[in-house]
């Protein structure tokens, strides 16, 4: 039970937890058809997840990273794009093989790299290029999968004039953009960035890799 007498931030137990991302996943089937899983147990419980075919291993990042998350409102079928990255495979198997191995490749890299110890300003500088230029690739070879779109590329446009890497989330075809805002970049280039994109309709959302997972705030 709830003491609705309390106020703040309440954080819940590992049982309850549990519960959330048992029935959150159960929603997520009813949408998604066959998810992952990753979306509700990162909201649920925080952290960093790496997920390869069931396996999930929270990681944690030694350094803050900063993100922008650009919703271009454009819905999309998860289920339909799925499909047609499967259907994709079907046509081009070697090709496709390829670029899968490549995806996971960059993924393998980058988890080594967020949790990789960096001891100054410069490692900080370095490690964030080097992710810039992993989320870049990683772009282009969704792109290859046929899951980009043209809200996603506007952003990529807009971003890229502010020398930003950005790159889609989720099944892509819309939905949301992620854009690595790195530890140096002043907060006047970056509402610069927002107000652009805002511009062209799109919502502006800053967020931090890695937060707590799910709290109820008492008002």
């Amino acid at each position: 039970m709830i003491d609705n007498s309390q106020s703040g931030w309440l954080k819940l137990c590992n049982n309850d937890l549990e519960l959330v991302n048992k029935w959150a996943f159960e929603g997520e089937k009813i949408i998604h058809g066959k998810p992952s899983g990753i979306d509700n147990t990162v909201s649920t419980f925080g952290s960093m997840i790496q997920f390869k075919l069931g396996d999930v291993t929270r990681i944690k990042s030694s350094a803050p990273l900063r993100m922008l998350v650009t919703n271009t409102k454009v819905g999309r079928n998860t289920k339909a794009l799925v499909a047609s990255v499967s259907e994709r495979s079907l046509r081009h198997q070697n090709a496709m093989a390829s670029v899968f191995a490549a995806v996971d490749s960059i993924s393998k890299e980058l988890s080594a790299i967020i949790q990789s110890t960096v001891p100054d300003d410069i490692s900080i500088t370095e490690r964030e290029e080097k992710i810039e230029e992993l989320m870049e690739m990683n772009q282009g070879l969704l792109q290859c999968m046929g899951v980009s779109h043209a809200s996603i590329e506007t952003v990529l446009r807009t971003t890229l004039k502010y020398k930003l890497a950005s790159k889609l989330t989720g099944a892509g075809g819309g939905g949301c953009v992620l854009t690595l805002l790195p530890t140096s970049l002043s907060s006047t280039v970056i509402d610069k960035v927002i107000a652009e994109l805002e511009s062209c309709g799109f919502q502006c959302l800053r967020a931090e890799v890695g937060g707590e997972g799910l709290e109820i705030c008492f008002s």
